[in-house]
């Protein structure tokens, strides 16, 4: 007879109970502490090597093979609770039937008749119940043997076990007993575990409870059903799990390329954006000096051009008022014109001067517009013949834009007038990758050295093409003076639309 303390689950059979066998909540526990130990010895460096996909499928292969292995203890152990609890209710209403009609008399004495006991080893050794049962006993209410298939027991008592106790008071009781206890003495002579199962014997009459039979069956066959069972369960929670790792796989790859591609995206920006405000704070601290600097330029136009004019005209307009001589008629005449030559070269160059500094109204003009009144404009003030390129639609631009394009123009189209000396200019417009690209090309002489070393000087030209450069990169974009002895220059501004695209 089986104790509480024994190691081998017990399923009682009526009633059946609802939830899985004590011991196992401390198997989950102890599951749950070897993930978590699992999780502890994973070294942090490793993991923070591994991409966080990969992170992923290493964790959640972890957490699945755990909690397949969680949920697949507790569906064997469901399995054979579920078998011994049907095997030991068949058996169990099968003893009823056959073997209670013959301790009817249990209810009036405490021991069995001879003509009964004969009865009983008959039912045991000449019919199929013999065969399923390998030893048999019947505990009467005061804990006693009465009957016993090893007839040394009989008359014998032995400390109450939890599963007798039980059984006396109406449940029927089952669970795979290692044998150890002192009433199997006999029983683990033969075998090593045996189907135990305890079955109340009630009185025809009363209902009333007379004892109990106990019976052992050969777990053999049992446990292969259990083994068959539990293997079935084992392949479906493994199917299942590995179904849903290559489900959660595949999401999460998806979504893993997904951020990783928006990953690269986001540090390219980020790179551009960083270069893009490095250029921008450099032309912001350039813009100090340029801006002094053509102020500088501005007063030495004035002073080498108009000044010079009026002061020649002021020099023989005193001469006017002290000659006595008597051709004084003739020179006056002569000094005369001279003023009105002096004063109207100044004038002209005092309008040129303010005109290069106004900007014309460009607020509902076209960006193709703009360009070609930069391109008239320069006609009109030079004589040289400009051939503009630009298709006949191009993109809406902002205000800044427009002001930057007409600004590039205006000045590479002076530069190649100054320095080229061929009076011919090229000037194409295009909308590359939501961006404006401008180019004023020349078939002058070219530059003998490149754009950088010239703008480390403190020529007009070099102002001008320091102007131009932080105009377009004030708007994210950039400028670049293309050059070759003897094959012309070309200044080339890439302006974007907007300067998160820059």
């Amino acid at each position: 007879m089986a104790s509480q303390s024994r190691a081998g689950q017990r399923a009682s059979v009526e009633p059946l109970p609802a939830h899985p066998a004590p011991a196992r909540g401390s198997g989950l526990s102890a599951a749950a502490r070897g993930l978590a130990r699992l999780a502890a010895n994973v070294p942090r460096a490793a993991l923070r090597r591994l991409s966080l996909f990969q992170q992923f499928m290493l964790l959640s292969f972890a957490i699945l093979v755990v909690g397949a292995y969680i949920i697949g203890s507790y569906v064997a152990s469901e399995i054979e609770a579920r078998v011994i609890h049907r095997t030991s209710a068949i058996a169990a209403l099968y003893v009823e039937s056959f073997v209670s009609p013959h301790l009817q008399e249990l209810s009036v004495q405490e021991t069995l008749s001879s003509e009964h006991f004969a009865q009983l080893d008959a039912l045991l050794s000449a019919t199929p119940l013999g065969e399923e049962i390998v030893s048999f006993k019947i505990w009467g209410k005061d804990g006693r043997v009465v009957y016993a298939t090893e007839t040394g027991l009989i008359g014998r008592r032995f400390s109450s076990s939890g599963a007798l106790t039980r059984a006396l008071g109406g449940d029927i009781q089952a669970e795979m007993s290692d044998l150890k206890e002192e009433e199997n003495l006999y029983e683990r002579q033969r075998w090593s575990r045996l189907l135990e199962t305890y079955a109340p014997v009630r009185a025809d009459e009363t209902g009333e409870i007379i004892g109990v039979a106990e019976f052992y069956q050969d777990q053999a066959a049992l446990e292969s059903e259990i083994a068959s069972s539990q293997r079935k369960g084992w392949l479906i929670v493994g199917g299942a799990t590995g179904v849903m790792y290559l489900l959660l796989v595949g999401m999460v790859r998806g979504a893993s390329t997904t951020i990783a591609r928006q990953h690269r995206r986001l540090e390219e920006l980020a790179g551009r954006n960083a270069d893009l405000a490095s250029r921008v704070r450099r032309a912001a601290a350039q813009k100090a000096e340029t801006d002094e600097q053509l102020l500088m330029r501005i007063a030495q136009d004035l002073h080498d051009g108009p000044a010079q004019d009026i002061s020649l005209a002021l020099l023989r307009l005193e001469a006017i008022g002290g000659q006595q001589t008597a051709d004084g008629a003739a020179s006056t005449e002569a000094d005369a014109a001279l003023v009105r030559t002096a004063l109207a070269a100044a004038l002209k160059e005092i309008r040129e001067i303010a005109g290069g500094l106004r900007l014309p109204e460009m607020e509902g003009l076209s960006l193709r517009r703009v360009v070609e009144k930069a391109v008239e404009e320069h006609q009109e003030k030079t004589g040289d013949r400009v051939k503009l390129v630009a298709p006949p639609e191009l993109p809406v631009v902002d205000l800044p834009v427009k002001i930057a394009i007409y600004r590039v123009a205006q000045e590479a189209l002076n530069n190649a007038h100054l320095h080229a000396g061929v009076g011919k200019e090229e000037v194409e417009v295009q909308f590359v990758d939501r961006a404006v690209r401008l180019e004023i090309r020349d078939r002058g002489a070219g530059l003998k050295e490149s754009a950088r070393d010239k703008e480390g000087e403190k020529g007009r030209s070099t102002l001008g093409l320091r102007g131009m450069r932080e105009r377009v990169e004030m708007l994210g974009g950039w400028l670049e003076l293309l050059s070759e002895p003897g094959r012309g220059t070309t200044v080339r501004a890439i302006v974007p639309l907007s300067r998160d695209e820059g």
